[in-house]
């Protein structure tokens, strides 16, 4: 029976914002391919839980798994790659621009807060190969500790504890009941907090209804602000899209869809939708109306990508040789888990004034676009300067926790 490696993926996230600067083509090709990934992924989760919230992190769930690539082989190696759609992008290019997005996001001089990295847990006495060892560090910047799984609450304490402190203590439980077989646990985590470069007023917040469907309308805390910003409507998908900015760089896309099309766009979002808006974009006066929310999401990411073709590594079949460099076929990957929390409030997160699409087309109206968000709604948050994709969501319900 081969070792279980217990795989989890941390996540904690304080407001959006999204810089979309200039990329060398590498990061062009990195952001891309975890774009794309966010799309297929969505669409799998969407497909398993109807009428629940989405949130997750496809920057955190491509890099900890690219990670782990490291020390794979063969057809486990090819399917990780390919499931995480990278597969065209040379291997040794993938890790490099990695390193290079951990060393933009981990080094803003900017007002933003972006933490994010990698861990690693090895039962006492395990043999790591000094190649995977060495590339872990250089390219992933992974911390490295040993622990003695056969002592799960000590072990559990040690794991929980390290995620508790990196995530700011939003994250306090990531693991429990680890198996006592565990030889290695494998984590990445992101913490990204900011302030809207232009905050919401607390005074101007109130109830309003929010229609999650037909049948059923709750009262939200309502935000309220009116503002220039980027946005425009969609009139082939029928939707409308604003962006906040924050502070630090980043900045959030809130995506509306008009009554009865959040099928149509969620189903057409894409890189092609995506680059689409990015040059359509308007700039003119807002009068924005969005529900403060705070929402946590935890997956299975052993079924979610299993059945998106990354399967052999989570089976006996998987080659993951590379890790102990003993050419033994000893370790699988036992469990994969994903966690997100993310609030969403009337300071926001800190985000430049940088913002894509700033060019203005067409006249300003004369008076504010009225956006009220009282309906379900999709949101991504675009790390600053490289504009990778930090985290997507779909908010069904804002008082869903």
């Amino acid at each position: 029976m081969k070792p279980a490696i217990q795989f989890s993926l941390l996540l904690i996230g304080l407001q959006v914002h999204s810089g979309h600067g200039g990329k060398d083509p590498l990061q062009e090709k990195l952001a891309s391919s975890i774009a794309d990934f966010a799309f297929k992924f969505s669409r799998q989760v969407a497909s398993l839980q109807s009428g629940k919230n989405i949130l997750f992190s496809p920057v955190s769930i491509s890099m900890a798994f690219s990670a782990l690539g490291l020390g794979a082989k063969s057809k486990t190696q090819n399917q990780i790659y390919s499931g995480l759609g990278l597969r065209t992008i040379d291997t040794s290019d993938i890790h490099a621009g990695f390193q290079k997005l951990l060393k933009v996001l981990t080094s803003s001089k900017k007002a933003g807060k972006v933490n994010i990295g990698n861990v690693q847990y090895l039962t006492k006495g395990i043999k790591i190969a000094t190649k995977y060892n060495k590339d872990l560090q250089s390219f992933y910047k992974s911390e490295i500790f040993a622990v003695d799984f056969k002592d799960n609450a000590v072990a559990e304490k040690q794991i929980n504890d390290y995620v508790k402190e990196k995530t700011r203590g939003k994250i306090t439980k990531m693991v429990r009941n680890l198996a006592q077989d565990t030889s290695m646990f494998l984590g990445n985590y992101v913490y990204f907090k900011d302030n809207w470069e232009n905050p919401f007023e607390a005074r101007f917040t109130w109830e309003q209804p929010f229609f999650v469907d037909e049948k059923t309308t709750l009262k939200v805390n309502m935000m309220r602000k009116t503002e220039t910003l980027n946005y425009l409507h969609d009139e082939r998908l029928s939707c409308w899209l604003v962006e906040l900015p924050y502070r630090g760089g980043a900045v959030a896309w809130f995506v509306l869809p008009d009554k009865g099309k959040r099928k149509t766009v969620e189903d057409s979002l894409g890189q092609n939708t995506l680059a689409r808006w990015k040059t359509t974009l308007l700039r003119g006066e807002v009068s924005l109306h969005l529900p403060k929310f705070l929402m946590s999401t935890s997956y299975d990411l052993k079924d979610l990508l299993s059945r998106m073709g990354i399967e052999r590594v989570f089976t006996n079949k998987a080659d993951l040789s590379g890790i102990t460099g003993t050419g033994n076929r000893n370790l699988v990957v036992s469990a994969a888990s994903h966690k997100a929390v993310l609030d969403v409030n009337e300071r926001g997160t800190e985000a430049a004034a940088v913002s894509f699409g700033s060019q203005t087309t067409g006249a300003y109206p004369k008076a504010p676009v009225l956006l009220k968000f009282d309906r379900p709604f999709f949101l991504f948050i675009w790390a600053p300067e490289d504009g990778v994709m930090l985290f997507m969501g779909k908010i069904v319900n804002p008082l869903q926790a």
